[in-house]
This record gives C-alpha cells, sequence and structure tokens, in this order.
C-alpha cells in the first residue's frame, strides 16, 4: 500500500475528526508508516486533536506563492512552491500532518492551484496511506489533487438527520467526479441512539460496501470537551470499531494489516 488514500466525510459534530485521528493512529500502531494527516476542513482542529502544531496552511501558502508569482526571482517557481510546501509538515510519531485552512478567496489562484496539485501529488506518494479530515461539502477534494479515494468514510450519528447528511455528502463527491473505489458508513456514538433511531434512519442512508457501529465512548467525549489528544490511549471502548474500519480501509487499498489488538511495532 502506498499512497492509499482514506477521506472522512461528516456533518459538524457528528465525530469525523475523532474517527479520522483514531483511524491515523491506528494505521500507524500496526505498522503502516509514515501516514499523512491533511486537515482538509476550514475549521482545521485535527491538528489540536493529534497534538501536533500547525506551521502554517496551504491557504498560506497560496496567497505567498501568488505574490512571488508577480516577481522576479533567482529561484524558480517551482522550487519555491516545493521548499515552502516542506515547511508546512507538522510532525508527530510515525505520521505528518498538513492543514489545507481556508478555501481560496475573490482572486484567480489558477497557477497557483496547478503548481499545488503537482507537489500534493508527488506527496502523497511519499506516504503510505494519505488520511484527509474533509470539509462537509468536500468541494476542496476537487479543486486539489485527489483523483482517487481508496475509501471514502461517512460519519454520521445514527438519526435520519445524520444518515441523510451523509447521503448527500455522498451525492456531492459523485457529482464532483472524485473517483472513490468504496465506501464506509459510520454509525457514530451509538448508545446514544437508541435502536429504534437507527432503524428509523438507515433508510435514508447513503449506498455503502459496509456499515461500522462504533459505541458512545465517555473517555473521548471527555478529551473532545478537554481539548486534549486523541492519543493511542484514547478510547478504549471503540477501539475494536476503529480496528475494523482501518481494516476495511487498508483492505480496500490491498493491504494486509496484523490482527486485531496487535501492537505498535518496536522501532
Amino acid at each position: 500500500m502506498s499512497g492509499a488514500l482514506f477521506a472522512f466525510g461528516g456533518k459538524g459534530g457528528s465525530g469525523k475528526t475523532t474517527v479520522a485521528a483514531l483511524v491515523a493512529r491506528r494505521l500507524v500502531g500496526t505498522g503502516v508508516r509514515p501516514v499523512l494527516a491533511v486537515d482538509a476542513d476550514p475549521n482545521a482542529t485535527l491538528g489540536l486533536t493529534l497534538g501536533v502544531e500547525v506551521r502554517g496552511t496551504i491557504a498560506d501558502l497560496r496567497e505567498r506563492m501568488g505574490r512571488a508569482a508577480q516577481e522576479v526571482s533567482e529561484i524558480s517557481k517551482d522550487r519555491l512552491m516545493g521548499l515552502w510546501l516542506s515547511e508546512l509538515l507538522g510532525e508527530g510519531a510515525g505520521f505528518d500532518l498538513l492543514t489545507l485552512g481556508r478555501p481560496e478567496g475573490p482572486k484567480c489562484y489558477c497557477y497557483v492551484n496547478s503548481l499545488l496539485r503537482r507537489y500534493l501529488k508527488e506527496l502523497r506518494g511519499q506516504y503510505a496511506a494519505v488520511v484527509v479530515d474533509c470539509e462537509a461539502g468536500m468541494e476542496y477534494l476537487s479543486r486539489l489533487t485527489v483523483e482517487d479515494i481508496d475509501a471514502l468514510v461517512l460519519v454520521a450519528e445514527a438519526t435520519a438527520i445524520g444518515l441523510t447528511s451523509a447521503r448527500r455528502i455522498a451525492e456531492l463527491a459523485t457529482a464532483l467526479a472524485v473517483g472513490v473505489k468504496r465506501r464506509y458508513l459510520v454509525l457514530n456514538k451509538i448508545g446514544q441512539a437508541n435502536e429504534l433511531a437507527e432503524r428509523a434512519g438507515l433508510g435514508t442512508g447513503p449506498k455503502v460496501d459496509a456499515v461500522v457501529r462504533i459505541p458512545f465512548d465517555p473517555d473521548l467525549l471527555g478529551r473532545c470537551v478537554r481539548g486534549e489528544i486523541i492519543d493511542e490511549s484514547a478510547g478504549a471502548a471503540t477501539r475494536p470499531a476503529i480496528e475494523e474500519l482501518t481494516r476495511l480501509c487498508a483492505g480496500g487499498a490491498g493491504a494486509t494489516l496484523p490482527p486485531a489488538g496487535a501492537k505498535e511495532p518496536m522501532a
């Protein structure tokens, strides 16, 4: 598995960022490394969740390159893009973080975006896996270099509203012509929603290859409330479901992970 891309979509409050962080941690813990975690949500909380400092964003780089494109320099614009992009990567244990930041403003960024597409494609190839925490609309993926997604993970609460939102995100991904190999539905925080709510909502949900149910976990809720890091010790109650989801994602990308419950390899 090289450069496999797993995109996580869902409405605000669904737990999308937490699930993406847990899967990124699980990939690293089973020896899939390095992992590139990409925060494509303008709210930009993946770095906080993973405990990695955000050095800057693609939005900042876009503005910087836009100004540089108008100036004469001895250093080529291609080289500048590569140097500045490397400066944005935050480093974690077994993974890096790239934060996209806000979408484009009213200016024309066609030239800068064309450079970004090329360099982000090359960057993707340097990682075993890429985990993308998407904005709900997912338009950022279509504007950048995502030509194909190995797994689109739709995170929703088990309610009619949550599942309708997941279906609409899936439909948007189709309309944007973003290639998706497999789609998985994550019913998150099970336990807060009863069985009746789940049965009532499933008919409104998207068509997917598999459904994973993640139980409500007081530990994760507490960490989110306190703004604490989601690390390897977090969410013990969710671990079997996260392992299942990670294996589904990796299997769809042609990788075989160690058995469930495997510990992180020794360095």
